[in-house]
């Protein structure tokens, strides 16, 4: 079973902690509340919760930075202006901490607790997708020392980018994988209660590989043989866009896509960016899919655009990604093969088309896109043709288009005007975000940068 659209996302608003009463015995205790919450019940709320602050704040800031959108007022207008304070980030690190991975590590300890190695992989794998968009919007950030607020720990440390990315990320996928492929779960199994994809585990080993061929990829700066390693995962990943890492949302209330919900609450505070919409061609109907009904900017649900309609998915790890990443990795790596660049290419278009439109690329689009492959002379002039490509078919994917730009220089955006401010000195694109404003008052002492510097660089990016 795969995308279960979501019917009530009730879990989200599920009480996981311990009720405890002071000093009178029972009297206090209120049998209405659960002590004691299964992981079937925890489940779900931590993959709502997760693909919330992936599919919101993270994707709007990504939107921001690489001018997919343009922030028009409040905060919004200051983030596109590359002024982004380190209060602005409080919200992004409570939702993705507290709200969405401390449920996720308490389904890990109660999968040790009850045999459930099924229960472990799932939560491991979407561990994995949340540490790795803390660290390619950070850097250094909690995970050792990150959830043990009931151990009287309230000022964890933080662990390097390069020990996330070459330690703690593989290892938690491969022993995800390794738990997922277990014989017996004696303790339980996800079924319905999966609500990305319905209980099938060879789907999630599929994208745990997945995220191991991004991170293993992302690194190519530090690590010589990224790409190499990147394509011999191949195999093993995700196949098919039917095969996505996504989580579809309602239409009820309480229910509806993160995107969807910032244009109904924060209507008129951000647009699409004018660079985006003129990277559509007259031939490509991906455009009016993306931006019609102008969302953001009127609040109006008439004529939503795909990935921000009430129940529009939001995509943690896709086939269209995949074959992007094997594109570049065929392009950049020591024995380069441009034909098999072109292939993955080829197929990485073809599969957004599919995704977006239900119908593969246009003749006229391939022809053009083929014109433009002859043309580039070059390896980096043919690496910009890939990424431009992935600017469009992988939008409002989490961080990927500014993790691209940061890893290449393409898409070749011009700097906004008006980017140089205290936290941005040279007024050039944003390099991190900003520690949030609670870090720095409530944990100091271990906070990697102290002073905000919106383009120190971190480990994968230097």
């Amino acid at each position: 079973m795969k995308n279960i659209i979501i019917k009530k996302i009730f879990a989200l608003a599920v009480i996981f902690s311990m009720v405890t009463a002071c000093d009178f015995g029972d009297t206090n205790v209120d049998p209405s509340v659960p002590t004691d919450v299964s992981m079937s019940a925890l489940l779900p709320s931590g993959e709502a919760a997760v693909s919330w602050a992936v599919g919101g704040e993270i994707v709007r800031i990504s939107g921001l930075l690489t001018q997919q959108f343009e922030g028009i007022n409040a905060q919004q207008a200051d983030n596109y202006r590359y002024l982004i304070r380190d209060a602005d980030m409080n919200g992004v690190w409570q939702r993705m901490y507290f709200n969405s991975l401390n449920t996720i590590n308490t389904i890990i300890k109660k999968a040790d607790e009850n045999d459930a190695p099924h229960y472990k992989g799932v939560a491991q794998v979407l561990m994995a997708t949340g540490i790795g968009t803390l660290a390619d919007a950070f850097g250094d950030v909690p995970y050792s020392t990150a959830f043990q607020a009931d151990q009287g720990n309230f000022n964890p440390t933080y662990d390097t980018q390069q020990e996330l990315y070459n330690t703690t990320i593989p290892n938690l996928l491969d022993d995800a994988i390794a738990n997922l492929s277990a014989s017996e779960s004696l303790g339980g199994s996800p079924s319905g209660d999966d609500l990305i994809f319905g209980g099938d585990l060879d789907a999630w080993i599929s994208a745990a590989n997945s995220l191991k061929m991004r991170y293993t990829f992302q690194a190519a700066k530090q690590n010589a043989s990224a790409y190499d390693d990147a394509l011999a995962l191949l195999p093993e990943v995700i196949a098919s866009n039917g095969e996505d890492f996504e989580m579809y949302f309602g239409n009820g209330a309480n229910e509806t896509n993160p995107q969807f919900q910032f244009s109904q609450s924060r209507a008129g505070n951000i647009k699409m960016g004018d660079y985006f919409t003129n990277v559509f061609s007259a031939d490509d109907p991906r455009g009016e899919l993306f931006l019609d009904g102008s969302l953001f900017e009127t609040g109006s649900a008439d004529s939503p655009s795909y990935y921000a309609s009430s129940n529009s998915p939001v995509v943690l790890m896709s086939y269209v990604e995949v074959k992007f990443i094997e594109a570049e990795a065929e392009l950049m790596r020591n024995a380069s093969d441009e034909a098999a660049a072109k292939a993955a290419l080829d197929a990485a278009v073809n599969a957004s088309f599919l995704k977006i439109s239900g119908a593969g690329v246009p003749a006229t689009y391939q022809a053009d896109l083929d014109a433009r492959w002859a043309a580039a002379a070059t390896a980096n002039d043919k690496l910009a043709v890939i990424i431009d490509e992935k600017y469009i078919g992988c939008f409002s994917q989490g961080l990927i288009a500014w993790n691209d730009y940061r890893r290449t220089g393409f898409p070749a955006l011009t700097i906004v005007t008006g980017g140089t401010n205290a936290f941005n000195a040279n007024g050039e694109i944003p390099r991190r975000l900003p520690y949030p404003q609670e870090e720095r008052l409530l944990n100091l002492s271990n906070l990697p940068i102290q002073t905000p510097n919106l383009q120190t660089r971190f480990w994968w990016d230097q």
